[in-house]
């Protein structure tokens, strides 16, 4: 074995916990080298690829059935996509060790282990393995598993069984699985939900929107609309995923949620529902909520409730990009928003508070969303919105583009007042005194 206390190419020395790894050395010493690539010092992460495949060569090689749980928890650590890698590669191994054995069956066997972790990689490798897998590995972690030639039990039973698991990672993962591998019951998947690690739930409600059937989604329904605020806001920032009209309704009704943090998801989840997927259009969302806008008027509810609803659209398309809030749901938000501000849904002067908000948007990251502002800008019906135009368009602290969008509002504001002036006119000239308008609208 290499010495891997040796300098590496950066200069730096190489974390003294490698070269506790070496086979020469017991299991408890070995033990204490995975515990400190586990929980690495800032210093050692900047070389975490190679720490995750010495990791990675202890589960697959060494012969203490401890330490190798010790690196599964390590790589766990370090992240879950090398907790799927070690799964594919236990996958190989096993093929290569014999093409036509199952690797399910490995998985079965390690899912029944008294230690949490192996549990932990059984319940993720019969959802996530390929069984055509053939990338590397080590014979060594096929012979801690079954017998090759052992037969493989209902892979979605097993799965279900592992739902009540004492370890939440053990839960999480046989969730997700079942629904990977085709599990259609949505009766072990609904007490779940209730459950108050998030990790088991957020899987619970992923699980249903993967089964997608009308029994998930009527489940998920009442999720979003009678679960605790974690469940609620769970179940609508993951609608998005389910590419149904059926989402649309869900969401438009959690966008009026009693919890803001709801109310920001569902709005979130909505516009990339619109962006990325297929059944739902953006105009029939449009509608949707100028509809509901107008029966709660004609009930008497506080218009303030429609303001916040056009406002959580204008801060999905503001705020920081990330996993749920793309470029493109951030553009359907800023569209969506100005459609509810020309409409009126801002307050009772349509554009009135809204004006700000657009004006910021054209300084937007984004070209686009920062255009769609600009272009309804025009559009609104507010006091001195020429002047607040005006002043951003010839203000030097702001940021460029900001300042040449404004100027290019400013010069549509003009030609439109400039038209609206010519109709005045048009009129003028055809009604010379009070009485020819009073005949002229008489005929």
């Amino acid at each position: 074995m290499a010495d891997d206390s040796r300098s590496d190419p950066s200069g730096g020395e190489r974390p003294q916990a490698f070269a506790l790894l070496d086979e020469s050395n017991d299991a408890a010493t070995r033990l204490e080298g995975v515990e400190a690539l586990g929980n690495p010092s800032s210093s050692m992460r900047g070389s975490e690829r190679r720490i995750v495949d010495r990791l990675l060569r202890v589960v697959l090689t060494d012969d203490d059935p401890r330490v190798r749980a010790e690196a599964i928890d390590a790589l766990y650590f370090h992240g879950d996509r090398y907790v799927e890698e070690l799964v594919s590669r236990i996958a190989a191994a096993v093929r290569r060790r014999d093409s036509a054995s199952d690797p399910r069956t490995v998985f079965v066997r390690w899912l029944t282990s008294d230690n949490a972790a192996y549990r932990m990689v059984g319940a993720t490798g019969l959802g996530a393995v390929d069984p055509s897998d053939t990338r590397g590995g080590s014979d060594a972690a096929s012979s801690a598993s079954a017998p090759s030639n052992a037969e493989t039990p209902d892979a979605t039973a097993r799965l279900r069984d592992a739902f009540d698991d004492t370890d939440a990672r053990v839960r999480a993962r046989a969730v997700r699985s079942y629904a990977a591998l085709g599990g259609k019951q949505i009766a072990p998947l609904r007490p779940l939900l209730g459950t108050p690690n998030a990790l088991v739930r957020r899987a619970a409600v992923d699980a249903l929107v993967s089964i997608g059937t009308p029994d998930a989604t009527d489940l998920l329904a009442t999720a979003a609309d009678d679960g605790g605020n974690r469940l609620r806001r769970t179940v609508v920032e993951r609608l998005h995923r389910l590419d149904r009209p059926e989402s649309a309704e869900i969401l438009l009704d959690a966008v009026r949620d009693p919890s803001p943090a709801v109310r920001r998801a569902a709005a979130a989840s909505l516009a990339r529902l619109v962006a990325e997927g297929d059944a739902v259009r953006g105009r029939d969302v449009r509608e949707r909520l100028l509809a509901d806008r107008a029966a709660r008027s004609d009930a008497g509810s506080d218009r303030g409730d429609d303001r916040t609803v056009t406002r959580l659209f204008y801060e999905v398309a503001s705020g920081e990009p990330s996993d749920r809030v793309t470029p493109p749901t951030e553009r359907h938000a800023m569209w969506l928003c100005c459609e509810l501000v020309e409409h009126g849904e801002a307050g009772s002067g349509p554009g009135d508070e809204a004006v700000p908000w657009l004006l910021d948007a054209l300084a937007h990251d984004d070209p686009h969303a920062a255009d769609i502002a600009a272009a309804y800008l025009p559009r609104l019906d507010a006091p001195d919105l020429a002047g607040a135009v005006r002043a951003l368009a010839g203000d030097d602290e702001a940021d460029p583009d900001a300042r040449e969008r404004a100027r290019s509002v400013l010069k549509r504001l003009k030609r439109q007042t400039a038209a609206s002036a010519a109709d005045r006119s048009i009129e003028y000239v055809y009604v010379r005194r009070p009485a020819d308008y009073t005949e002229k609208h008489a005929k």
